[in-house]
């Protein structure tokens, strides 16, 4: 791998920032350089939090615009908000879940609609439920099948497994590397 760029984007509360760390903290252990940078704004109220992590052949924290290979969008409507760093052949990874907007008068978009936007890139939807159930976390399965379908490439499972502090963040994991395994021909992607 020469670099690799990933932005994970979400809503206050949805872990956006954790999943941003323990990426960056896998890579970093297995002697990848990376960097890493955070950027919210009224996170605690719902708003938008988005997590740059640039890994290999990179020199700074930021993503340029078209520059994110993956982008993870843990609440659909972000994936909109922060299309304009994907590359043209990124693939998105985004989670079904629109919640809607904590300011009023602004648009609620149906998940449709956000795919039909989308549908020039690699688009893999999810459904959080449907991987790790009620008492999972979504981020984390979420971060399951993001490795299956592209970081297991250059790291172990076992690299993610051991950063988690719990077993509820494990289970969820693991429970997304079997969800893209099990569902991968079949997941929507529109391109």
């Amino acid at each position: 791998m020469d670099k690799l760029s990933v932005l994970i984007a979400g809503i206050g509360g949805q872990g956006v920032v954790t999943a941003g760390r323990i990426i960056a903290e896998a890579f970093s252990v297995k002697g990848f350089k990376v960097f890493e940078a955070e950027t919210h704004g009224l996170s605690q109220r719902g708003g938008a939090v988005n997590v740059h992590v640039r890994i290999g052949n990179v020199d700074g924290p930021l993503i340029s615009k078209s520059g994110a290979d993956i982008l993870i969008a843990l609440e659909a409507t972000e994936a909109l908000r922060n299309i304009e760093y994907l590359s043209n052949h990124g693939a998105i990874f985004l989670n079904a879940s629109v919640k809607p907007p904590s300011l009023p008068k602004v648009k609620v978009y149906q998940l449709s609609e956000i795919t039909e936007i989308l549908k020039r890139w690699r688009t893999y939807v999810l459904d959080c439920n449907e991987i790790v159930g009620e008492t999972g976390r979504c981020n984390t399965g979420i971060l399951g099948v993001v490795y299956q379908a592209s970081f297991s490439k250059y790291l172990d499972k076992d690299d993610f497994l051991t950063l988690f502090k719990d077993q509820v963040n494990r289970d969820s994991f693991l429970a997304g590397i079997r969800y893209w395994e099990k569902m991968k021909y079949l997941l929507t992607e529109t391109m």
